[in-house]
């Protein structure tokens, strides 16, 4: 491998550590952090051992190259908690939307206020739906579509 590409895999790396530690940062639901402190935790660890892996003699390098693809796998999974824990979050701030639409339907009388909001309870479903969709969808192509 070429010093180039290491470099770039390890500022691939230091992106994804950045990015985390902003969401951490913005996350206010303690589930939300716990899975996002696992995934700093895990990307932490590629981090060091690619820095091994540049340090290291020609004989250990097979060794650390297994145990970085481990810990990339590892990153994976946790990347993908993440996904599933924010939309279990969110859908329950969106079934607590339905709820109160809900509500307000069974007391409403106006014909115009309660077709617009049968639309919005329409909609609401749609969304939670989707993103439901999007935390349990294998490749990036799919989320990817279902994003469109």
């Amino acid at each position: 491998m070429s010093g180039k590409v290491d470099s770039k895999r390890s500022n691939v790396i230091k992106g994804k550590i950045k990015s985390i530690k902003a969401r951490l940062a913005k996350a206010k639901n303690p589930k939300v952090k716990a899975a996002l402190k696992a995934q700093l935790k895990a990307a932490k660890k590629v981090a060091a051992l690619r820095r091994q892996l540049k340090a290291a003699s020609p004989a250990k390098k097979a060794a650390i190259r297994a145990k970085i693809a481990k810990a990339r796998a590892a990153l994976k999974k946790a990347a993908k908690k993440v996904s599933k824990v924010k939309a279990k979050t969110s859908n329950k701030k969106i079934a607590k939307k339905i709820a109160l639409i809900k509500k307000r339907l069974a007391k409403i009388k106006d014909p115009l206020v309660k077709r617009t909001l049968k639309a919005q309870l329409k909609l609401l479903k749609k969304v939670s739906a989707l993103n439901k969709k999007l935390a349990y969808a294998k490749t990036p192509k799919a989320r990817a579509a279902l994003k469109k």
